[in-house]
């Protein structure tokens, strides 16, 4: 790995379908450090279940890159672009990286929740405990809902840890 500089800082990268790994060894191995947090979950495969690892964070990989690493990063062939925020590469702070990695190595189960659209849930607890809403669209942690309230529709923007599926939607 290469040692932290004053000009490098995390930044995510959007990777082709299951490319995650193969990309971050790829990468890591021209000397740029990666990070590609990766969980163990149980597979069924036809004839048993198999404890198989993955990306926490399906298709996104993360480098502590100056500029001129970050396009060689986006050389790689498994790598689609760099993520945007506000029109510039986004940039990840340490600890968020950190939190990431101290989660990883104290927890047992960890899962990422995600929601499709279209789903009815229930805020479980919050300003908005009770509401129900239908999911819009999911943003990381978070989630856009639509709830109905005197008539009117509101888009309200809550965690997606404060949330459950609707037991009436199953």
């Amino acid at each position: 790995m290469i040692e932290s500089g004053s000009n490098r800082t995390w930044r995510a990268f959007y990777t082709r379908s299951r490319h995650e790994i193969k990309a971050g060894n790829r990468i890591a191995e021209r000397g740029i450090e990666i990070y590609c947090p990766t969980i163990k979950s149980k597979v069924r495969w036809k004839d048993r279940w198999k404890k198989v690892e993955r990306p926490l964070f399906t298709s996104y990989l993360f480098a502590r890159v100056d500029e001129a690493e970050r396009i060689q990063v986006l050389e790689d062939a498994s790598i689609v672009c760099s993520v945007m925020y506000l029109g510039k590469p986004a940039m990840i702070r340490d600890e968020e990286i950190k939190a990431i990695q101290v989660l990883l190595s104290q927890a047992e189960d960890v899962e990422l929740k995600t929601f499709e659209p279209g789903v009815k849930v229930k805020v479980s607890h919050g300003a908005l405990s009770g509401i129900e809403g239908i999911v819009l669209q999911q943003e990381g942690n978070r989630l856009r809902l639509r709830i109905e309230a005197l008539g009117s529709e509101i888009i309200a923007t809550v965690k997606t840890a404060a949330v459950v599926i609707d037991k009436l939607d199953r």
